[in-house]
């Protein structure tokens, strides 16, 4: 594992890790953000090493959150203006954010997240008219091939129903062909899959 470049602060007094990424942070900014991390830090943690380890002498916790996910959110903690919601971001940004405020119950932020999603899939008949005209500018994320496929997904994994009508509709209209066996990304490394369950969704659609 190899420290953070930026989320590694000589001051901070607790150490988390993700499967390669070592981050020393700061207890009280953790808990300013988020009650979850305030509850944990209030737990009484053992001083033996054969219990919970330790580095540099400082608690050690160990989460499964991917790597990029985690230091999205501590950099968010840090820096508000890292996200804000309605100006144009990333995909890896705006997703690892919404993964992150699920699982620790951040729902302001959690619901800011889906609202800006929502720019481009929302549930309502109206602004997706306006979401599908191609003279609309939306401030989200550079598109990318099978992005459609890609939301759907996100959504289903965080919960984020009210972002399903459209990202399914919208993933329907693709060929039989991608529906079934997804779109290669640009550097061919990865494939953009729907969901299992919602391939014969979308087939049905058609």
């Amino acid at each position: 594992r190899k420290r953070h470049p930026k989320l590694w602060f000589k001051d901070g007094d607790i150490i988390f890790t993700t499967n390669a990424t070592i981050f020393r942070v700061h207890r009280g900014v953790l808990s300013m953000h988020a009650s979850v991390f305030a509850d944990m830090f209030s737990l009484p943690y053992p001083n033996s090493d054969n219990v919970n380890p330790t580095f540099d002498g400082l608690p050690v916790v160990e989460v499964s959150d991917a790597d990029d996910d985690f230091a999205h959110l501590l950099h968010l903690f840090y820096d508000r203006r890292y996200y804000q919601h309605g100006t144009e971001t990333t995909f890896d940004k705006i997703s690892g954010l919404l993964r992150m405020s699920t699982k620790y119950q951040m729902d302001e932020l959690r619901g800011e997240i889906i609202s800006h999603l929502a720019l481009a899939y929302p549930s309502m008949l109206e602004k997706y008219k306006e979401a599908i005209d191609p003279k609309v500018q939306l401030p989200l994320f550079p598109p990318f091939k099978g992005q459609h496929f890609v939301i759907v997904a996100l959504a289903r994994e965080t919960d984020a129903s009210a972002l399903l009508p459209a990202a399914l509709w919208r993933s329907s209209c693709s060929g039989p062909n991608d529906i079934i066996n997804g779109f290669v990304n640009a550097d061919g490394r990865q494939i953009f899959r729907l969901p299992a369950f919602d391939i014969p969704l979308c087939m049905k659609a058609k």
